[in-house]
């Protein structure tokens, strides 16, 4: 068996020829269709509406969590700072945690379902307690 080797051909064996510049391949345009009146001329197939509507429900599974995620943490914040304050108002809540007052409504009915605290009303002001 013999080996064959393999050398590069140098540049002054070959002159290497300079290559013309490639253009750039363009997709030719859509020819426009007509101006008829397509939609009307051709039914389209009906399908029940029960059977087109099929809702998403692992998006909303996800998001439920989420919410429901959210509330119980600041129902925990709620009562943390119950704990360490004493009785707050709501107004005083809403400006002193970071949640938006929408969720601090909800962590405050959260605690209350739970019985966890008492909600008066004095003048209209809501203050909420620890029960104990």
């Amino acid at each position: 068996m013999t080996k064959k080797t393999i050398t590069p051909e140098g540049p002054a064996t070959k002159p290497v020829k300079a290559e013309p510049p490639v253009a750039a391949k363009t997709s030719p345009a859509k020819p426009k269709r007509p101006a008829t009146d397509a939609k009307a001329s051709t039914p389209k197939p009906t399908v029940a509406k029960a059977a087109a509507k099929t809702p998403a429900k692992p998006v909303a599974a996800k998001m439920d969590t989420s919410i429901l995620e959210s509330i119980g943490v600041t129902a925990g914040s709620i009562w943390q700072h119950l704990d360490s304050n004493g009785a707050t108002t709501v107004a005083k809540l809403v400006r002193e945690l970071s949640e938006d007052e929408k969720t601090i409504q909800r962590g405050i009915g959260w605690l209350t379902r739970e019985d966890k605290i008492t909600l008066t009303v004095i003048n209209r002001i809501e203050t909420v307690a620890l029960k104990g």
